[in-house]
């Protein structure tokens, strides 16, 4: 995922959060958490303690909602690109995170050799090989972050 989908996930979980706790203190009777810096945990009003307990909650939510929205997925694909840079071998048609697309010549440990025209070679990272070049569309796209 982009940083800017990250971070507007991240808007929106906020919102989500400020906005039912207004919710819940209005419906107490009491201040928006938002004004008063979040409910009061001392039971000086009706329902003090639970309003607590509730914005608790309402956090363990968002932190839910932000795992499966985020960081599942981006896990997912860091182990299916694991996967795939494991299984590569010679003559495999690959394409680089730079958008430069190859065939894998050979591959040392860490480094590969790719030809990317006759009798050009180049030397990179394995970890910078994308993907197959099969699907070099999504491929470059989730290189690119988008």
């Amino acid at each position: 995922m982009s940083p800017s989908l990250h971070m507007s996930l991240w808007s929106f979980g906020q919102n989500v959060v400020v906005n039912a706790a207004n919710f819940l203190a209005q419906a107490e009777g009491g201040a928006p958490a938002a004004a008063s810096g979040g409910s009061s945990t001392s039971g000086g009003g009706p329902g003090g303690a639970s309003g607590g307990l509730l914005n608790i909650g309402m956090i363990v939510v968002m932190f839910a909602v932000f795992y499966f929205l985020v960081m599942r997925p981006q896990s997912k694909r860091a182990k299916e690109h694991t996967a795939f840079l494991t299984n590569l071998k010679p003559n495999d048609r690959v394409v680089l995170r730079s958008g430069i697309f190859g065939k894998l010549v050979s591959i040392d440990g860490e480094a590969a050799k790719v030809e990317i025209a006759d009798r050009v070679v180049i030397r990179v990272f394995k970890s910078q090989i994308a993907g197959a070049e099969s699907q070099a569309a999504e491929v470059v796209d989730s290189a690119q972050g988008r």
